[in-house]
């Protein structure tokens, strides 16, 4: 039994020797299988799992102990060489100034395609052999080290930045332009030298991209968010046959928003709020589809003289043409749902955002200097334009004691805008312009009478004149020109446009050292205009939005200029005078009665029965009959409310108006906040009850109450109204001596209702 016993063990727990006897027996690799086997799943779970984490660690370490100008992380990074496909995760590039991320994405090169080397050059219909595709795309300029670097060194302070490549750029200085025209040569000479002849044109489709200009320093940034974009890359022919090609980036944008949002870890106080909020802060601009083409020529060499001698001999209006600065520009196109918003909260946290990126050295401007030949030419000017093929709107936003006021503005397919901005200096400085046009105006306010003004053109162009030096006068020049135009005009429209202008006027104290004299030109022109008052008794204004029982005076004609300059060329002056100029021609007034009105039907009655409203010729004298101009034709005038079917009479017909309005005022200038803190308690009373006091008749002329001072050397300024100084309003009116007026009752009433 022991034996069996021993047996039975023996052959359930078989030796190594016994197993290999049987695997050799029944010739069988079932371990090595299983090894293989393990081996085999722990290898795929490391090619799935960990070696693209593995290599994008590799390659972190590697590049960055290269690159010492930045920090490059890469999360994972994997190829495939059969397909042609890179694919990475977690990319983010960051330095001093800047920082791109990247959450995933990747590239495929399709190496499979024939190259033709004979293929033609710059062809941006050319096959595409790059791809790249990337998610959550993120691009943060939140700094400018190398500008404050340099102001750092203009102004002669200690040096606490440090440049990049500040010794690299002097050094290659000398070899500048040598470089780039051997460069040039080359590629004009071979073009397969190129990488472009190999990848002509590179599509990207970005999903989720945003780019932001801001940081903790700044109580807004702006943020431009888009969800998705479709770009291609590609070269053509240049617009100068003196260049060498284009660049061109053509693509569309999805859902794209340009906000304003509050910075994270804001170091200051957030006391000025916006106007409204849309999601995460303040919509700039949005739209739902955006068309986007960016070009700038590749500058070639200026030719040498007797190059261009031989040219000149033989000139036509193609090498004319052909003889263009290099261009460089930007076309946006806006389709449906397209929307603007500003005001003067906007327009400071632009001017804050420009001061920290775009600060002033408050140093003299220098010559550009003209490029000789050999060295490569000037790009003159960048130019932005923006061009809105559907309906859209524009919000001009303020705040009044905490409460949103707004100008809303519908626009038509059509409008446009343009911006130049030169990059070069003359003699007498630069001058960019602006200029656009709105088609289809339709303006309405946020008051209980909502409308304001229709139109159907208008056109505006800004010139700004910036000299050499910085505290130098500028010269600001706004022409407008409106076309088809209807006004609608009541007395409480005074005190809205004041609290948009007070809104948008700084109310920090005068500064010297920041101060830089300029003027603003204004030019306006009417074609064919209406403006329309509401006349009501006691300024009582009906609303409601139909069947309005509001009386009505309309000034109807054919053309107005409108002329005045507003002068800022002094600090901080005593008076400041303006001079306003309105002419006008062909010029009626009219007048509309509502149907409640007990005066309507015998005012239309009394228009219809009077019809020759011109005096017989008999009536004048010989002499006078002379000099009388004979009667002019009546010819169509338009007209888009004020029509005769629609009950409004002619009262007033003059064919030239002049009106000339010189207005000189007090300006009443802000106190600084650490005079205002000087002030005690008792002061501050004291100039609060002084009003309420009975003056005190006392002997001496210290004893006004405009000398009384409650601190030595400080005065105060008058708290009566009577005792300042009058503003002077001088108004010159002229008018045509074939000018006819028809005084009926209701007209003299309406006259007299109108607050002016």
């Amino acid at each position: 039994m022991d034996v069996l016993g021993s047996k039975n063990n023996e052959s359930t727990f078989p030796s190594l020797g016994d197993l290999d006897d049987f695997l050799t027996k029944h010739n069988s690799n079932f371990i090595w299988l299983l090894v293989a086997t393990i081996l085999s799943c722990g290898w795929i779970i490391y090619l799935t799992y960990y070696n693209s984490r593995n290599i994008g660690l590799i390659l972190t370490h590697i590049i960055n102990r290269l690159y010492k100008d930045g920090y490059i992380h890469i999360g994972s990074f994997s190829f495939s060489v059969l397909s042609g496909k890179v694919m990475f995760r977690d990319v983010y590039y960051i330095n001093q100034d800047m920082s791109i991320r990247i959450q995933d994405g990747f590239l495929i090169f399709r190496w499979w395609k024939m190259y033709n080397p004979k293929q033609k050059q710059h062809d941006p219909k050319a096959e595409t052999r790059l791809y790249v595709t990337v998610n959550g795309f993120e691009f943060h300029v939140y700094n400018r080290t190398d500008l404050y670097a340099h102001l750092q060194e203009t102004f002669g302070l200690e040096p606490t930045l440090s440049r990049l490549k500040k010794d690299d750029d002097h050094e290659g200085e000398g070899k500048k332009q040598t470089l780039e025209r051997v460069n040039i040569q080359t590629e004009n000479s071979d073009p397969t030298s190129s990488w472009r002849s190999l990848i002509p044109v590179i599509k990207v489709n970005i999903s989720t991209g945003r780019l932001a200009f801001g940081n903790h320093h700044l109580p807004q940034t702006l943020c431009l968010n888009f969800e998705d974009a479709f770009l291609t890359y590609a070269t053509k022919p240049p617009s100068s046959h003196l260049d060498q090609y284009m660049h061109i980036v053509k693509g569309s944008l999805e859902n794209v928003r340009v906000m304003l949002v509050p910075s994270p870890r804001y170091v200051g106080m957030q006391t000025d709020e916006p106007p409204r909020l849309m999601g995460e802060g303040f919509v700039v601009m949005q739209s739902n589809d955006v068309d986007i083409y960016y070009y700038q020529d590749e500058p070639g060499v200026v030719p040498m003289e007797h190059e261009s001698g031989e040219e000149a001999e033989t000139p036509s209006e193609d090498d004319k043409l052909q003889d263009l600065p290099p261009c460089w520009g930007l076309d946006i196109v806006c389709g449906k749902g397209t929307d603007f918003n500003y005001g003067p909260w906007a327009d400071r946290q632009r001017d804050c955002l420009w001061k920290f990126f775009l600060p002033a050295d408050y140093q003299d401007m220098k010559v550009t200097e003209m490029a000789q030949p050999g060295q490569p030419r000037q790009i003159q000017a960048f130019e932005l334009r923006m061009n809105i093929i559907a309906d859209a709107t524009i919000d001009l936003l303020f705040t009044k004691n905490r409460e949103t006021n707004a100008i809303h503005v519908n626009v038509g397919a059509g409008s446009y805008l343009e911006v130049n901005i030169p990059m070069t200096v003359g003699e007498t400085g630069y001058l960019p312009t602006i200029k656009g046009q709105l088609l289809h105006v339709d303006t309405t306010s946020s008051m209980q009478y909502r409308t304001l003004l229709e139109a159907e053109m208008l056109a505006f162009h800004v010139i700004a004149s910036y000299p050499r030096v910085w505290n130098m006068p500028q010269s600001w020049q706004c022409e407008i020109e409106v076309y088809k135009a209807t006004y609608h005009f009541i007395y409480a429209q005074k005190n809205f446009f004041t609290d948009l202008i007070q809104d948008w006027a700084s109310d920090n104290a005068p500064d010297i050292y920041s101060f830089v004299p300029y003027s603003w030109t204004f030019k306006m022109l009417f074609h064919q205009f209406e403006m329309i008052w509401a006349a009501n008794q006691h300024n009582w204004i009906d609303c409601s939005t139909k069947q309005q029982e509001n009386v009505y005076l309309a000034a109807c004609g054919e053309t107005l200029n409108i002329d005045f300059i507003l002068p800022f060329n002094e600090f901080v002056p005593t008076t400041c005078h303006t001079r306003f100029s309105l002419k006008a021609e062909d010029t009626d007034m009219r007048l509309s009665l509502p149907e409640c009105h007990p005066s309507r039907y015998p005012l239309l009655t009394l228009a219809k029965d009077y019809q020759n409203v011109k005096l017989p010729p008999d009536m004048f004298t010989p002499g006078e009959n002379q000099s009388a101009p004979p009667p002019k034709p009546n010819k169509s005038r338009w007209r888009n409310i004020t029509n005769a079917e629609a009950g409004w009479v002619d009262c007033w017909s003059v064919p030239n108006f002049l009106l000339i309005i010189d207005y000189t005022w007090h300006p009443i200038y802000p106190q600084k906040a650490d005079e205002q803190l000087k002030q005690s308690f008792s002061e501050m009373e004291e100039s609060m009850l002084s009003a309420l006091r009975p003056p005190e008749h006392t002997s001496g002329h210290h004893s006004h109450p405009y000398y009384t001072s409650a601190s030595a050397g400080h005065s105060r300024m008058p708290t009566d109204p009577s005792d300042l100084p009058p503003d002077r309003l001088h108004v010159e009116m002229e008018m045509s001596p074939d000018s006819q007026i028809i005084l009926y009752g209701p007209l003299l009433r309406a006259l007299i209702s109108i607050k002016v």
